[in-house]
C-alpha cells in the first residue's frame, strides 16, 4: 500500500525534492565551514597583558615631587602626541564612578553573557529602519572587545565578531577585571585615556576620590567625549551628567535627593596642562637616558625617580634667570643665553640642571646637548696633569713672559701668540698663583712642558671630550677621528668646546679626591605594578680617574683666596665666606663665553653665560664681561643657598701628600725648581699637524674696590716701585 502511494508521486516532484535536499545539505556544510573559518579568524582573548598597554611615564625628583607626566609621543606626523594614559586597578576607582558607568553604559552588565539580546534586537530594528548600520546596542564588554581587538569600521561581520569576542571575554575574565580594563582603556576626551588620567586632568584628583557629581560627568564622556567635554562644552556636559544621575536613580544606586544635590554642585573644571618642571632635564636628558636603558618614555606606564632635587632646581633656575636678565645689556648684537648644572661629587648624581635661562622661550640645552667654549676654566686639569707627572709642584716658579709668548706652528705662516688677559707681564709667580689668577702664558707653558697630547688624554680620562671643529659641516669631528695630536696649545685656554655636564663631572672627580662617577640622572624605575625595573648603583662605573693627592692639591690651590688675589683681589664672588670652597673662572675670546666652576666635598657646580647666536667677534658680550663678572655672582649665590645647613668640611690630607709650611706636595716631589724649558722665550710645542686655533683666553678683570690696596702686582692697578720686589718673593 505504501509502495503504491510512493509510486503515485510524480517523478518530477521527487527530482525537485532531491535537488532541494542537496541544496540544504550544501548550505549546511557551507555554514559550518564559514563558522569554523570565522572563529579561527578571531584574535585570542586569552593572556591580555595590561602591563604592556601604552601608558604615561611619570618623572619625579629624588623626593617624589612630580616633574613631568610624559604622554604618548605620537607617530612621525605627530598624531596623538601628548595623550595621557594611566592604568589603575578597580579598587582605586570610586564606587560611585563604577556605578555611574554601569548605569549609563550597560545596566545588565553584572548579569549578561557579554552581550544584551534585547539591545541587539532594538539596534537591528533601528538599523533596518535607517537603511544602514548606525551602531549602538553595545555592552561594556562589547566596547572593550572593540577597543582591544577590532577596527572601527561598521559592518555586520564586525558586529558579529564583537558579540562573539564579548562572549569569549566573559568566559575568560571576571566581571571586575573586564570593568577594570574598560575604565582604563576608554577615551574621556582632551587626550585623556582612562578614568585616572581624566580625573587627574579635569578635577585634579585621583579616580578613587571623585564625588558623585564628578563621577557622573566622567561616566557620561565615553559615549561622545568631544561633544560632552566639560572643558569646551560645559552645558552639554551638564546635560549628559543629568542623564547619568537619572540612570543611577533608576538602578537604585543613589536616591533622587542625592542625585539632585550632585547636579546642583558647582563643577571646578581644569583644562589639560603639560608644563614640565625642570623642562630641559626631563625632555632633553632623562628621556634619552630612559631610551638608553631600553624603556619607551610616553609609551610605557612607568614611575621614574630621578636624582634631581626640586628645591635646588628651583633655586638654580631663579638664580640663572636673574643673572641672565642682569647681563642682557652686555650682548648687544647676538642672543644671550645661560645654563647651570650641579652634581653630588660623591655619587655623580645630578642635583640641578638648567639647560637655558628662559626655558619657556627656547629649546636650547647648554648642559648636555650643545658644547660651549670653557675658556680658562679647564686650566686646573692642565696643572693637575703636570703635578701628577712631576713636572711642577704648587710652588714651582713660572716666568710669566715673554709677551707675547710665541709658539711656532709647523706648516702655518704665522706662529701662535699667547698674551695675558690684561696684556701685561707679572714677573715670576709660583704655579698656584699662576693657576688661581688665570694667567695665560704660564698655563700654556705648563701645557707645552707636559705635551698637548698628554693633556688631551688626561681631559678624556677625567670625562671631558674636547671637540675638534669639522670645517665641512660646521659641527665637530667624532672622537675616533680626533687623535690627541690633532689639538693645539689653545686647549688649556678653552679652545675646544666641551659640555657643561662633562666639565661638572670632571670637576666632581677633583671634589671626590680623584674618584670619577658617570653622570647619574635616574635613581629608580618602577612599572605600573610597582615592580622595580631599574635601580641605580652609585658604585657602578666609579673609577679612580686621578691620584687623590693631585685632587687634594688642586683643591687646596683653588680654595685659597690669597692665591687668586693677584688676579681677582680678596673676597671676590669666587670666595664663600662661610665655608671653604674651590673655584675657578673661564672667559673665552672676545667675551663670547663666561664661566665659573667650583666645588666643596658635597657639591660641584658650573655656571655658563654666553652668546648662542653665532661665533665671536660678531656675536659676543661687551668688553670686560669676564667670567668673574658675569658668572661668578650666580655661582656664589647658588652655592651659598644650596649648602645652607650643610656643615663646613674639607678633605683629610691623603697619605701620599706631605705638607711643608702652607704648601702641599706629592711625596718625592717636594721641590721642583723650575718648569722644563722655562725661562725660554719659545719652547717647541712639537708637531701640530692640524695647526693651532686662535687663542680664546682672555682671563678675568679686577673687581674688588679694595684691590689696589693689596701690596701685590695686580692687573689694572698702579704698581709702586717696592711691589716689584715683593712680587718676586711671594709664596
Amino acid at each position: 500500500m505504501v509502495a503504491s502511494s510512493w509510486a503515485s508521486v510524480p517523478r518530477t516532484l521527487l527530482r525537485v525534492l532531491a535537488v532541494v535536499g542537496a541544496l540544504v545539505a550544501v548550505l549546511l556544510v557551507g555554514v559550518n565551514v564559514y563558522a569554523v573559518s570565522f572563529l579561527e579568524s578571531l584574535p585570542s582573548v586569552h593572556d591580555v597583558d595590561v602591563t604592556k598597554w601604552q601608558g604615561d611615564t611619570f618623572v619625579t625628583d629624588r623626593n617624589g615631587v612630580l616633574l613631568a607626566d610624559i604622554g604618548g609621543q605620537g607617530d612621525e606626523q605627530g598624531n596623538e602626541k601628548g595623550n595621557r594614559r594611566v592604568y589603575v586597578p578597580l579598587d582605586q576607582v570610586s564606587p560611585k564612578l563604577v556605578q555611574a558607568t554601569v548605569a549609563i553604559e550597560d545596566r545588565t552588565f553584572w548579569t549578561n553573557p557579554g552581550f544584551d539580546s534585547e539591545a541587539i534586537a532594538r539596534t537591528a530594528a533601528n538599523n533596518f529602519r535607517a537603511g544602514t548600520i548606525t551602531g549602538g546596542g553595545s555592552t561594556i564588554t562589547q566596547q572593550l572587545a572593540k577597543q582591544l581587538f577590532l577596527k572601527p569600521q561598521q559592518s555586520l561581520d564586525r558586529k558579529l565578531q564583537e558579540v562573539v569576542l564579548a562572549y569569549q571575554l566573559t568566559q575568560t575574565y571576571s566581571k571586575q577585571k573586564i570593568l577594570e580594563m574598560y575604565l582604563n582603556r576608554s577615551y574621556y576626551g582632551s587626550q585623556q585615556y582612562g578614568v585616572q588620567a581624566a580625573a587627574q586632568t579635569y578635577f585634579k584628583k585621583d579616580a578613587k576620590n571623585v564625588d558623585l557629581a564628578q563621577a557622573a560627568v566622567l561616566a557620561g564622556l565615553t559615549q561622545s567625549p568631544d561633544a560632552y567635554s566639560p572643558v569646551e562644552h560645559l552645558e552639554a556636559a551638564k546635560g549628559r551628567q543629568k542623564n547619568v544621575l537619572d540612570a543611577m536613580v533608576r538602578q537604585g544606586y543613589v536616591s533622587a535627593r542625592d542625585a539632585a544635590v550632585a547636579y546642583d554642585e558647582k563643577l571646578q573644571i581644569s583644562a589639560p596642562a603639560s608644563n614640565y618642571k625642570a623642562a630641559r632635564f626631563v625632555d632633553k636628558y632623562v628621556t634619552q637616558e630612559l631610551r638608553t636603558l631600553g624603556f619607551n618614555p610616553g609609551q610605557e606606564q612607568l614611575t621614574v625617580r630621578t636624582t634631581l632635587d626640586w628645591g635646588k632646581q628651583q633655586l638654580a633656575e631663579q638664580i640663572v634667570y636673574d643673572n641672565w636678565k642682569a647681563n642682557l645689556f652686555r650682548d648687544k648684537s647676538g642672543r644671550l643665553s645661560s645654563a647651570m648644572v650641579a652634581m653630588d661629587p660623591k655619587t655623580g648624581q645630578i642635583l640641578s640642571y638648567v639647560g637655558s635661562a628662559d626655558q619657556n622661550a627656547d629649546q636650547f640645552d647648554f648642559v648636555s646637548r650643545i658644547p660651549v667654549n670653557p675658556g680658562s676654566s679647564v686650566k686646573p686639569f692642565t696643572y693637575g696633569k703636570a703635578i701628577l707627572d712631576g713636572k711642577i709642584t704648587m710652588d714651582t716658579p713660572i716666568v710669566d713672559g715673554p709677551n707675547p709668548f710665541v709658539v711656532p706652528q709647523p706648516g702655518k705662516p704665522k706662529p701662535y701668540e699667547v698674551r695675558n688677559y690684561d696684556g701685561r707681564l707679572h714677573g715670576t709667580l709660583p704655579a698656584r698663583q699662576a693657576l688661581a689668577s688665570s694667567l695665560n702664558i704660564p698655563a700654556v707653558k705648563v701645557e707645552l712642558a707636559e705635551g698637548v697630547p698628554a693633556v688631551v688624554d688626561f681631559f678624556r680620562q677625567m670625562g671631558m671630550h674636547p671637540r675638534v671643529p669639522d670645517s665641512s659641516n660646521g659641527g665637530y669631528l667624532p672622537e675616533d677621528k680626533s687623535p690627541s695630536n690633532a689639538y693645539g696649545p689653545s686647549l688649556t685656554l678653552g679652545g675646544y668646546s666641551i659640555t657643561l655636564l662633562e666639565e661638572v663631572s670632571a670637576l666632581s672627580a677633583y671634589a671626590n679626591l680623584g674618584v670619577y662617577h658617570e653622570p647619574e640622572a635616574i635613581l629608580e624605575i618602577k612599572d605600573q605594578k610597582g615592580s622595580v625595573r631599574y635601580q641605580a648603583d652609585p658604585n657602578k662605573g666609579a673609577r679612580q680617574a686621578v691620584d687623590p693627592g693631585v685632587a687634594f692639591i688642586i683643591a687646596s690651590i683653588l680654595s685659597d683666596d690669597a692665591n687668586r688675589a693677584p688676579g681677582f683681589g680678596l673676597n671676590s664672588p669666587l670666595h664663600l665666606p662661610e665655608r671653604r670652597s674651590a673655584a675657578k673662572t673661564g672667559t673665552s675670546e672676545d667675551f663670547h663665553d663666561g664661566l665659573t666652576i667650583g666645588f666643596t666635598p658635597d657639591l660641584a657646580a658650573v655656571v655658563w653665560i654666553g652668546d648662542s647666536k653665532g661665533p665671536a667677534p660678531k656675536y659676543a658680550m661687551i668688553k670686560n664681561s669676564d667670567g668673574v663678572v658675569v658668572a661668578a655672582p650666580a655661582w656664589h649665590k647658588f652655592m651659598q643657598a644650596a649648602l645652607k645647613g650643610v656643615p663646613d668640611r674639607w678633605y683629610d690630607m691623603p697619605a701620599n701628600v706631605v705638607k711643608v709650611g702652607n704648601s702641599y706636595f706629592l711625596k718625592g716631589t717636594t721641590k721642583i725648581e723650575r718648569l722644563a724649558g722655562d725661562p725660554s722665550p719659545s719652547p717647541s710645542p712639537g708637531t701640530l699637524p692640524n695647526g693651532v686655533p686662535p687663542d680664546p683666553g682672555t682671563g678675568p678683570r679686577p673687581v674688588d674696590p679694595r684691590l689696589c690696596q693689596i701690596r701685590l702686582p695686580i692687573p689694572g692697578c698702579p704698581t709702586p716701585a717696592p711691589l716689584a720686589q715683593v712680587g718676586q718673593q711671594t709664596t
